[in-house]
């Protein structure tokens, strides 16, 4: 969650906001550092790599696949349990005989004992721990999955971030070469009027001072370009160093529907899934709560056992057995009383944070409206002072020109250009973003 009190306020909305990005989801083929290399890139393009190669995609499956694996354990218990033993032991034991018979000797050995068989076991009633117990792990398993959708949100999120932010910069070092340009223009200008002595030395020393400033500012926007394209390719989950590049994307049209604010909560709230994740844990903790008073309940078992047994090696003479067992719980020192209030506890707090999510979840919806209809308002403001920033400049170089302006008049005309065009830069970059939280 970015909370840095002085970035740009569309940046504060937490990235897992993104509701439903209208993206391709399909994964490349043959998607990788090698075949990706030099290749340019849409927006589309750079979400397909990200789900094909994000490692924390890849960690968010497992954690389902391990969730599933917990519901089949769960499901182990309604089969009955088969195993097979075979044991041998060699004893000498005294025989307790009644008194008064006549027997010579009392003791029972050396024996060899040799037995094999087939043992089964089946549970015929738990008191619904085992159904209780299943059904937990499939609430778990299914919070595990929108637990994944909320990665997956958060990665191709921040794919969008970093891909607007390459799209920033390379504008940005767009328009540092631009002044750049400029201020050499302006120094040779204000050369020429000192040459023709219609302006002072001072001038073309301002002048320099400023096509250096320039330049400068023109090698500090190539280097966050870089460091732009290595976020995406992080982003991504690519070297950083690897060569791409990005593809400015076309034009989408308004939907002027998606601001409603109504309509976005509607929608976030049946979409976020971090809120089915979090009602699925309540579920979860019911059935615990369920499984814990089971514990305590009467259980019935069912066992048989097959074999043979005797002093041989290979023994012949037949074993077995079939019993059923009965067990119910009377005294455990209150721990049952104990662990059922914590179970319930456990519900509840549950049920707490489902509550507290959904409330963050109006918070975000009402940030991002808002932060929406102000980015479309800088947009537009932004367009308009660039407008007159440029017209200003052409004004303000045709009469340092004509002897009727001072190079300080220049100096700030170019200024508030390049104010103007970081203004705009910024602006675009928070209405994409902007716009990117609400579709």
């Amino acid at each position: 969650m970015l909370t840095r009190p002085h970035s740009n306020p569309i940046r504060r909305i937490p990235a897992s906001f993104c509701v439903a990005l209208v993206v391709a989801t399909a994964p490349l083929s043959a998607t990788g550092p090698t075949t990706v290399s030099g290749q340019s890139l849409d927006l589309d393009a750079c979400v397909r790599i990200a789900i094909a190669e994000n490692p924390l995609l890849r960690a968010a499956q497992e954690g389902v696949a391990a969730a599933a694996e917990s519901v089949g354990v769960a499901r182990a218990a309604f089969y009955p349990e088969v195993g097979l033993d075979a044991r041998y032991r060699r004893f000498d034991s005294h025989v307790f005989l009644p008194s008064g018979l006549p027997v010579q000797d009392t003791t029972l050995g050396a024996t060899d004992d040799w037995s094999t068989g087939l043992r089964v076991g089946y549970s015929l009633f738990d008191s619904g721990v085992r159904r209780a117990e299943r059904d937990a792990a499939i609430a778990a398993r299914e919070a595990s999955g929108h637990d994944f959708g909320r990665v997956r949100q958060d990665v191709l999120f921040a794919v969008h971030q970093a891909y607007y932010r390459v799209l920033a910069t390379e504008a940005a070092r767009g328009a540092a070469e631009a002044r750049a340009a400029r201020a050499r223009d302006h120094q040779e200008l204000a050369q020429t009027l000192k040459d023709a002595g219609s302006v002072p030395q001072a001038d073309v020393l301002r002048a320099r001072a400023e096509s250096a400033g320039a330049r400068l500012a023109l090698v500090q926007a190539k280097g966050d370009v870089k460091s732009a394209y290595g976020d995406l390719n992080t982003a991504m989950g690519l070297p950083a160093a690897l060569p791409i590049a990005a593809l400015a994307p076309t034009p989408a049209k308004e939907d002027p529907a998606g601001h409603a604010d109504e309509a976005a909560l509607d929608r976030a709230l049946s979409q976020r899934p971090e809120l089915k994740a979090a009602q699925e844990r309540i579920t979860a903790a019911q059935h615990q709560a369920a499984a814990i008073e089971g514990i305590y309940g009467p259980r019935v078992r069912a066992d048989l056992a097959l074999g043979v047994r005797d002093s041989e090696l290979l023994p012949e003479d037949r074993d077995w057995s079939v019993g059923v067992s009965l067990q119910l719980p009377i005294f455990s020192g209150f721990a049952k009383t104990h662990r059922v209030a914590r179970a319930s506890i456990e519900v509840r707090i549950r049920e707490a944070e489902a509550e507290a999510l959904v409330n963050r979840i109006r918070q975000e919806v009402w940030v991002a409206s808002t932060s929406l209809a102000t980015a479309e308002e800088a947009l537009r403001q932004a367009e308009e002072l660039r407008t007159e920033a440029e017209q200003s400049l052409g004004y303000t170089r045709a009469r340092y020109e004509a002897g009727a302006g001072t190079i300080n008049d220049l100096l700030d005309a170019e200024s508030t250009l390049t104010q103007a065009d970081t203004a705009q830069i910024t602006a675009v970059l928070g209405h994409r973003l902007a716009t990117s939280l609400l579709l």
